[in-house]
């Protein structure tokens, strides 16, 4: 970055908002963009497959990231009857989620990108925004209102107790700090650099994914035995719930894994206890967002300090986390440092008699099912007593469970590679974020352009 890059000292102070780089705005939302009327259908009228796309808030929060290429998503759809009184979106445009059962969500937004002729509306519990004309460059606004400090902003007008919301009263107040355009292109542009990077070694994952799927398939319901031979019919007992069991395995209780804590959030107006800053002295506060990209979890988006680690439940190393309320039940990691939880999730501790990486490998597996039971209930959810009484096949012996553990783990090995590279380069692209679009590293424009039109012949 050395090359296209500066350190600024030139600061001016905002009332409101704080400090603020020379040359730069700070306007409220209202006053960058306008807002257009909703629609409010729910899942039970979707297809998939119809007229007129549609934006479910419920997408927003478990499919898009910063980001809704109508290119490479998959949205559901509206006739274009029960669309037509709505304004359609276009390139550029933001959809942000004013609803969430969860208070890290609330406020989530989307910009939307290769929205040209295509037809899509923005639907339940979303705003749909436009930039005024002038205000910011495609790409731009995508990562400035998921900037931590505009997140921020926005959580603090949240309310609510189980349901979290922000009125749109409220989020035209918040304010944005806005670089000039050019100076908005040279950050697109590095950031969208290191999203690409990211993106293609996600797909590489996937594919090895599909592989080890079929894998678990054989290996966890026991018709395939670690040495790589199949069970005969004459080597399975048939349970009443679960069907044909191996002989050597038994149905267990998740309590009988190991012991099962729920997180616990630290009180956000006390000081001192949240910090965007990751070192020994902090903990990583695992949300479900940090979830479900790779088998460990190590880091998180915030960091609970020692002062707070007083409000919450450690956990120890090797601790698997599971979301068990809400719209991503199911997502599942296992800790590789100390860390502590929200309270969406449960986190087991094996016990001596089990593999915690073989009951990694089981939740992973049974995820469907899990979703399923807790679907049931209005918010998804499965409560610490439901979650303890879960049941799940194992075999009786731990060496069995780890020969298991280790033919999927061979799976697992390169894309933990692969893992580590992504980590790197979101942790890279959290501090690119951090600092570009707080000022305190500035591109130099002029050599960002020049390096553009290299790459161009």
């Amino acid at each position: 970055m050395e090359r296209i890059s500066k350190l600024m000292n030139e600061f001016y102070f905002h009332e409101k908002f704080g400090e603020v780089p020379l040359g730069w705005e700070v306007k409220s939302i209202d006053k960058c963009f306008d807002f257009f009327p909703t629609a409010s259908f729910s899942r039970a009228v979707l297809t998939e497959n119809g007229e007129c796309g549609y934006i479910h808030y419920g997408d927003i929060h478990t499919k898009f990231h910063r980001f809704l290429d109508l290119d490479k998503c998959k949205v559901p759809y509206v006739s274009s009857e029960m669309a037509n009184r709505f304004t359609k979106l276009k390139e550029g445009d933001l959809i942000i989620s004013d609803a969430s059962e969860d208070y890290e969500g609330v406020g989530k937004s989307v910009e939307v990108l290769n929205a040209k002729n295509k037809s899509i509306i923005s639907g339940l519990h979303t705003l749909h925004l436009r930039p005024k004309e002038g205000e910011f460059i495609i790409g731009f606004p995508g990562y400035l209102l998921n900037h931590n400090k505009v997140r921020l902003h926005i959580l603090r007008s949240a309310t609510g107790i189980k349901v979290y919301s922000v009125s749109k009263s409220a989020l035209k107040r918040v304010l944005l700090p806005k670089p000039p355009k050019p100076e908005q292109t040279a950050i697109v542009t590095i950031l969208s650099k290191v999203d690409e990077a990211i993106e293609a070694t996600q797909n590489s994952i996937k594919a090895a994914e599909k592989l080890k799927k079929a894998m678990m398939q054989n290996l966890l319901t026991g018709k395939l035995k670690p040495d790589g031979t199949w069970r005969t019919d004459d080597e399975f007992y048939v349970d009443e719930k679960f069907g044909k069991v191996p002989v050597g395995w038994e149905v267990a209780r998740v309590k009988d894994y190991g012991f099962v804590q729920t997180g616990k959030t630290p009180p956000t107006a006390e000081s001192n206890v949240f910090s965007e800053i990751e070192n020994e002295s902090r903990y990583p506060f695992i949300t479900p967002g940090d979830l479900g990209e790779s088998k460990f979890v190590s880091t998180s988006e915030r960091f609970v300090t020692e002062k707070g680690i007083r409000y919450s439940y450690k956990l120890p190393i090797n601790s698997i986390c599971i979301v068990c309320i809400g719209s991503t039940i199911g997502k599942i990691g296992i800790t590789k440092t100390e860390a502590c939880t929200n309270q969406q999730i449960n986190a087991l501790i094996a016990n001596e008699n089990n593999s915690g990486e073989f009951f990694f490998y089981m939740m992973e597996y049974r995820k469907p099912h899990f979703k399923e039971i807790a679907g049931i209930n209005a918010t998804p959810q499965i409560n610490k007593s439901g979650f303890n009484k879960y049941k799940l096949l194992r075999p009786k012996e731990k060496s069995e469970q780890e020969e298991i553990v280790s033919q999927l783990n061979s799976f697992d090995e390169e894309n933990i590679t692969k893992q580590s590279k992504i980590h790197t380069l979101q942790r890279l692209k959290k501090s690119l974020m951090q600092n570009l679009l707080t000022g305190k590293l500035r591109l130099d424009v002029e050599k960002v352009n020049k390096l553009l039109s290299e790459q161009a012949l």
